[in-house]
C-alpha cells in the first residue's frame, strides 16, 4: 500500500522533488526555518504585526504564517523536513533548536486549514529529530514520516501517507499509528477507527497543499 501511495503521488503531482532538492534552490539547507515557496496571498504575523511573506524569508520563533483564500506556502526546516500549507491556513513556528546530543527539536502548531508534513533524510549534523505538532484537538509526535491533515473547529482529519507517528487527542491516551493509506478523525477525547482511502480520494487531498507553478 505504501508503495502504491508513493508511486501514485509522484506520478500525478509531476514527480515533485524531495524537500532536500527543493531546499537547495534557496542557497542550500537553511539554518533556520525558511519559506521556500509561496503562491498567492501569504503573510507572517510577527511581533504583533503582519509582514508580507516572500520566498527565502527566514522565520523567527513565534512567527505565525497565514495563507489567504488562494494562498499556499512551503516551509523548510534545518533537519530537512518540510511543512506545506493549503489556503486559509494558520501555522505557528513556536520553537526549534538542537540539543547537546545532536537532536533537532521543533514545536509547531496548526490552528486551521490543510497541511502536509514530510520528514526528509536528516541533515548532516543531526542524530535524530523530535518534533511535536499540535492542532486544536490533537498532538502529533513526528518520526520519520509523511502525512496530510486538515484542522477544523472541533476535529482534526489525519491521513498517514508513509511511516509512523504518535497520535493523541487533546484529553486522551497516546497511540502509535502506522496504517499508511488510512485516515482518522481526532476530536478532543477520541480517535476514530481508521478508514482506508482510495487513490481517487487521497490524490485530490494531497493536491490541496501542492504548488505546481512558481510562487
Amino acid at each position: 500500500m505504501k508503495y502504491l501511495i508513493t508511486l501514485a503521488l509522484g506520478f500525478v503531482l509531476f514527480a515533485l522533488p524531495t524537500p532536500q532538492v527543493q531546499a537547495d534552490e534557496i542557497n542550500g539547507i537553511a539554518e533556520t526555518p525558511t519559506i521556500a515557496r509561496i503562491l498567492g496571498n501569504v503573510k507572517v504575523f510577527r511581533k504583533n504585526r503582519f509582514e508580507r511573506a516572500y520566498r527565502g524569508m527566514k522565520l523567527q520563533k513565534g512567527d505565525e504564517i497565514r495563507t489567504g483564500r488562494r494562498g499556499r506556502a512551503y516551509i523548510d526546516f534545518p533537519d530537512n523536513s518540510r511543512v506545506k500549507l493549503g489556503n486559509r491556513s494558520r501555522f505557528l513556528v513556536r520553537d526549534w533548536g538542537k540539543t547537546d546530543e545532536g537532536i533537532f527539536t521543533s514545536t509547531l502548531r496548526i490552528f486551521q486549514g490543510a497541511f502536509r508534513y514530510t520528514a526528509g533524510l536528516l541533515t548532516s549534523g543531526y542524530a535524530k529529530r523530535r518534533t511535536s505538532l499540535t492542532t486544536r484537538t490533537a498532538v502529533l509526535g513526528v518520526r520519520g514520516t509523511d502525512f496530510w491533515g486538515r484542522v477544523g473547529k472541533d476535529k482534526t482529519f489525519f491521513l498517514l501517507l508513509e511511516g509512523e507517528v504518535s497520535l493523541a487527542p487533546r484529553y486522551g491516551e497516546e497511540i502509535v499509528y502506522n496504517d499508511a493509506g488510512k485516515a482518522v478523525n481526532i476530536n478532543n477525547s477520541n480517535i476514530s477507527e481508521p478508514e482506508a482511502l482510495t487513490m481517487e480520494t487521497i490524490l485530490p487531498l494531497a493536491a490541496e497543499t501542492e504548488i505546481e507553478s512558481e510562487g
